[in-house]
């Protein structure tokens, strides 16, 4: 009887299905929602891995994208017409993450700025009370890191 021995190739090129679902953003929120309600989220950099979290929140049943944020207003620009055609409905834009934070209809924020930024904005948003999603690295060191936490 022949046995089916796995080799690493096979593991990685099976894994990377469940590695690409794993890399979706959740949200869970601490509140309940209604069955009307959606988690607003504010998509903040949205040149390059923003791109994906965008459609990664916009393809879950109780999420939707209401906002996003980059200081660069020709790429800010371009990504909310791409939303606008992809999901039939205009998004606001702010060039300042500070405006995000301010506003209370935004629940969650999803964080893919350059990464010297992600600590500093995962701190302001969580003093504003909202939900963070942030991609690696969280800090560049201990200190960040425990200020985040």
């Amino acid at each position: 009887m022949k046995k089916n021995k796995e080799t690493r190739r096979d593991f990685i090129r099976k894994s990377a299905g469940a590695a690409a679902l794993l890399s979706m953003p959740t949200i869970i929120s601490a509140g309940s929602l209604g069955s009307a309600d959606k988690v607003r989220v504010a998509v903040l950099g949205v040149n390059g891995r923003g791109t994906s979290h965008i459609s990664g929140f916009m393809s879950l049943p109780d999420a939707e994208v209401v906002c996003l944020c980059d200081p660069d207003l020709n790429i800010l620009g371009k990504r909310a017409a791409e939303f606008e055609k992809k999901y039939g409905k205009k998004v606001d834009q702010q060039q300042d993450l500070r405006k995000v934070f301010e506003n209370k209809s935004i629940d969650a924020v999803s964080i893919a700025t350059p990464n010297h930024w992600h600590s500093l904005a995962t701190i302001w948003a969580c003093q504003a009370g909202k939900d963070v999603y942030v991609e690696k690295p969280g800090s560049h060191n201990i200190h960040e890191g425990r200020k985040m936490v």
